[in-house]
Formats: C-alpha cells, structure tokens, sequence
C-alpha cells in the first residue's frame, strides 16, 4: 500500500473539511452549561435566610418567567444546532456530497476514482460523522424535557412555586450521564474507525487500478510527477 498512510490522512482531512461546514454542538452544550449555572444560583438564592418575598411565594414570579422565557431560548438554540449539524441526515449527505463532488472535480484524492470506492467512501464518512454528531439529539432531548418543566409552569400561573426549581433538577444525573457515556462510545468509534480505515484501504488496494497510475500522475504541466509533489501543487493552488 504505497499511498496507504497518506490516503489514511486524506480521510481525516476530508472530514475536517466536512465539519467546519456544520454546527458542532459545543456552543449549544455550554450554553446548557451556562442554562444550569444561571438557573441553579437564581434557584439557591429563594433558600436563603436573607431572600425574603412575603406571603406564600417560594421566588417572586417574575424570576421564574425570566428562567422559563431563558429554557425556550436554550430550546430554540438546540434546535438550530441539530437542524444545522451533522446529526441531521439531510444536512450531513449534502456537505459530504458537496465536499467529495468538489475534491473529485479538483482531482483532489488518493483514493480511487472508480464509482464503487466513491460509494464506499461516502457511506464511511456519512456513519462516521453520524456517531460523531450523536450528542446533539441528545442534549435536544434533556433540554426538551427542561422547557416542558418550566414553560408549562409558568403559562398556568405557577411561577412562584418550587415545581420546576425543584423538577428540573432531576434532569441533571441523566444529562451527565448521557454525555459520558456519549463521550466513552465516542472514544471507542474512534479506534473501530481506524479499523475500518485500514480494511477499506487493503480492499481499496487490491482493487484492479495500474499501480504506477497510482505512484505517479501528469502534472498539469505534462511533467511526470509523483503522487505526493501533485497533491502538494494542488493544495498550493486552492491556499
């Protein structure tokens, strides 16, 4: 496999390219962060000996109508990043079809430009960014639950009891949870991922394409190049 460890970082590059074209999730997972922070200090000041609000209220309601009006936003927010990240199936096939449609027209890859390795590629990248984005749809789903606690609350008038200050906080195990455990499954398709990547590139090798086609090319200057000084000229091209 003479271009083996090169195409290997090709793979890695090309997929780089694919995700600063989509929402990562990280900003919507501090602002979850931040949501809990904010809510939880707002929450912890009502039991304070010095938080006085007179008649039956547990929190002046208007406090709790800031934090639920805050969960909507939080909402609004995890649902741009999923609709705009790679956990969406729409938006992630047509970055990835953008991006290879791209790198094939520039003669851009080691890999081998026969349809069925492209096809092969393609559902590699499309899986492989899929299980990457996996924590998005999860944190939508906590935060789901967290709007349907506070806005419901407040809607009906109930703002100035402890309810939501008290349900919400059930939210928390499973959230932390969830992200660690996303974050383990996370690290082991990382290492299936590299598996994988060697066997697609024995395959890819063993596939009947002129090996020295593959060590060397034209460059577009009609001089006989090697595959590596071609890939350089390229990328100085499109930096």
């Amino acid at each position: 496999m003479a271009n083996g460890y090169l195409t290997f970082l090709d793979y890695f590059e090309m997929r780089r390219r694919i995700e600063r074209r989509l929402a990562s999730g990280r900003l919507f997972f501090l602002h979850i962060i931040l949501f809990a922070i904010g809510a939880g200090i707002i929450g912890n000041a009502a039991y304070s000996p010095y938080y006085y609000v007179g008649r039956d209220y547990f929190i002046y309601p208007f406090t709790g109508h800031w934090v639920s009006l805050w969960s909507g936003i939080l909402l609004v927010h995890g649902l741009w990043s999923f609709w705009q990240s790679g956990a969406r199936g729409g938006r992630r096939e047509a970055v990835i079809e953008h991006e290879m449609r791209q790198r094939v027209q520039d003669d851009a890859l080691y890999l081998s430009q026969r349809p069925k390795t492209l096809f092969r590629l393609h559902g590699l990248l499309s899986d492989d960014i899929r299980k990457r984005y996996s924590g998005i749809p999860i944190m939508l789903t906590i935060v789901f639950l967290n709007a349907l606690i506070w806005i419901p609350w407040t809607v009906t008038g109930q703002a100035f009891t402890s309810f939501a200050w008290q349900t919400a906080l059930v939210l928390v195990i499973p959230f932390i949870s969830l992200v660690l455990f996303n974050g383990w499954r996370r690290a082991g398709h990382e290492k299936r991922l590299r598996q994988q990547l060697a066997t697609f590139l024995d395959e890819n090798d063993d596939e009947e394409v002129d090996t020295y086609d593959r060590e060397m090319r034209l460059g577009d200057d009609g001089e006989l190049v090697t595959v590596e000084d071609y890939m350089l000229k390229q990328k100085r091209k499109r930096a």
